[in-house]
């Protein structure tokens, strides 16, 4: 089964991810994004660095690349002969959720330019690469910059100052467009607030959320 981490930017992903996927034994972990990819690092920091002439590419670039290693984990499970009821893939954000950010970046151009994103993502975006559950990490605003700050990485911190209220605007539209993705595609969702926890605490509230959605499932395919 295919399950989504979702959120925003610094919300605890990857870290609630990488933990999950430690957990959970026969499971598997698609990242967002690999360290070493050299076109996506690249497009991240001209798009940090406002760069003219970038926003639809880069957007479109990175769903088509996300749905792409989906199908390609999807693969590798199959051929390790896992068991697509019980174990499970871990998406560090789904293809889908990438929208939001579409929806905050393009929304300043012309409107010609998000409906030819829009096209575009419709053609890309599937049901077979979407997670039957996503978990969607809760954070205000404040412990979102703080989070930003503290993980470190350099292009986010130096470009701060002129891309601040591009963060107050994707982290004010960020639950609101989730929950309509989630809705419009009917996907399984829960929300955690990460506020005052501890990784270890989002952890063991993913946990049960993920065992209590796996006993409900094999109760009905049972039934079934």
């Amino acid at each position: 089964m295919l399950i989504g981490i979702s959120g925003m930017i610094s919300s605890g992903k990857s870290t609630l991810s990488k933990n999950l996927n430690k957990y959970y034994k026969k499971s598997m972990l698609l990242n967002e994004f690999q360290e070493e990819d050299v076109v996506f690092n690249t497009m991240l920091d001209w798009f940090y660095k406002n760069r003219p002439h970038l926003n639809i590419a880069f957007q479109a670039y990175v769903v088509e690349k996300h749905i792409n290693e989906v199908q390609s984990i999807i693969r590798e499970f199959n051929s390790k002969n896992l068991d697509k009821n019980s174990d499970i893939i871990f998406l560090d954000r789904f293809g889908a959720e990438h929208y939001v950010f579409a929806k905050v970046i393009l929304e300043k151009l012309p409107k010609k330019i998000l409906k030819a994103y829009e096209a575009i993502f419709k053609e890309l975006v599937s049901k077979d690469d979407f997670p039957e559950l996503a978990i969607f990490l809760d954070v205000s605003f404040e412990n979102f910059k703080e989070r930003l700050f503290k993980r470190g990485r350099e292009i986010e911190i130096n470009t701060w100052s002129q891309n601040e209220e591009y963060f107050k605007k994707l982290h004010g539209v960020y639950k609101k467009t989730f929950i309509d993705i989630v809705n419009r595609y009917e996907i399984k969702y829960e929300i955690i607030d990460t506020n005052n926890l501890t990784p270890k605490q989002v952890e063991l509230k993913a946990i049960e959320i993920i065992n209590k959605y796996k006993e409900e499932k094999y109760e009905n395919t049972s039934m079934n």
